[in-house]
């Protein structure tokens, strides 16, 4: 009887990390991911001036779709809303109070993938728009501007890691370099409809996410 004993236990520890193993070597035809994290906002040299874009939260959701073993389209969203404040270097520019800038990215581009038995290593490049959506601005001389909201091309560089739990739910480590074309320019208008203050648009400014989530894959 002590003889059976060692054998079946034995096949009781082989016995489920091989199921374990087995499940993860399914291949999968798409997963969907929900993440949040915190991104590191680079500013941008303005007329007259500096922008200073704060760092802020950020959150979004992406459809990865298995093209190839090891590769994938990946069609992404991303929300965040920093404080954006402009630093007057012009007496005849006024610099701001604090302002939000809210700012949606859409993305879809590519990913390189490597899978080591639970976890799947990629890496990625995408293309798209980013929306800026700036709020009233508040200027430090009195006074209010509106500034129109704006579409700018907007392009992403990402790594990260896929830890599967199981076959179909995994939780998704990502760092992604953003690099959407920010305001540029700031400063007085002078003229016959009278004057403003003037932001455009038009330098790219790095910006670096750091996001966590969970993954659901089928």
């Amino acid at each position: 009887m002590h003889r059976l004993v060692a054998p079946l236990f034995l096949v009781a520890l082989i016995a489920p990390a091989a199921a374990a193993q087995d499940e993860q070597l399914r291949p999968l035809q798409f997963d969907v991911s929900a993440f949040g994290g915190y991104q590191l906002n680079g500013d941008a040299t303005a007329n007259g001036g500096t922008l200073n874009i704060a760092d802020a939260p950020t959150f979004g959701a992406a459809l990865d779709w298995r093209v190839h073993p090891a590769a994938a389209v990946e069609l992404m969203w991303a929300y965040t809303n920093p404080d954006a404040t402009f630093r007057s270097n012009n007496p005849l520019y006024p610099s701001s109070t604090a302002f939000g800038v809210p700012t949606h990215y859409f993305q879809l581009g590519g990913m390189a993938m490597r899978q080591v038995e639970r976890v799947e290593a990629y890496l990625g490049l995408t293309a798209g728009a980013a929306l800026l959506l700036p709020e009233t601005i508040d200027l430090s001389t009195g006074g209010t501007r509106n500034v129109s909201s704006t579409w700018r091309f907007a392009m992403t560089l990402m790594a990260g890691a896929k830890i599967w739990l199981t076959n179909n739910v995994g939780l998704r480590l990502e760092t992604r370099l953003l690099m959407p074309i920010l305001f540029n320019g700031g400063g007085y208008y002078y003229g016959s409809g009278g004057s403003g203050l003037a932001v455009s648009a038009g330098i790219p400014s790095l910006q670096l996410a750091f996001t966590g989530g969970l993954v659901f894959g089928k």
